[in-house]
């Protein structure tokens, strides 16, 4: 149904964003531990529509698999915490390169429906970990351009047998 999926869309930026910030992981994951040492945390805040829906026909010639497409654009904003030591300077790395041309071609290059948009500044978000012990942390947030097409099952034909026949048959 929906061809990029908020997970997706969370793989590819942290495939860009590990050799910069450290290993990532997508937020809210039940009984998950944090890890140790140098990672980042990938929350998914709001999907905001830049976009109306465009229709695109899907026919395939098979009833089967023909759809339906209903695509747009949308501004996906990741919350990007940056966690463990130097934590600042990776945040400050990512953020000053995050709206370049680099970034913009290793994105695309992962998947084109994705493009870097924005970066707000990086800023520090003190936490105290479960063992009670200070953990630097940084956090920023990014926001990307996602194209998203959601299909569905839709009969097409593409031959139709028409016969005609007289209605008012006057002598």
């Amino acid at each position: 149904m929906n061809d990029f999926t908020i997970d997706s869309i969370i793989d590819v930026l942290a495939d860009y964003i590990e050799p910069i910030g450290g290993t990532c992981r997508q937020a809210q994951a039940n009984r998950v531990p944090m890890p140790k040492g140098q990672f980042c945390i990938l929350t998914p805040l709001r999907f905001t529509r830049l976009s109306t829906t465009r229709d695109i026909k899907q026919d395939t010639g098979s009833p089967a698999t023909s759809a339906m497409g209903y695509t747009e654009v949308r501004q996906a904003d990741i919350q990007v915490d940056i966690y463990g030591q130097g934590a600042g300077d990776r945040a400050i790395a990512l953020e000053t390169v995050f709206t370049s041309g680099h970034a913009y071609d290793k994105i695309k290059a992962i998947d084109s429906r994705l493009a870097p948009l924005n970066s707000t500044a990086a800023i520090q978000a003190p936490m105290i970990d479960a063992e009670s012990q200070w953990q630097e942390r940084y956090t920023l947030t990014l926001s990307l351009q996602a194209h998203i097409t959601v299909s569905f099952p839709q009969d097409y034909f593409d031959d139709a047998e028409i016969t005609t026949e007289q209605v008012d048959k006057r002598p």
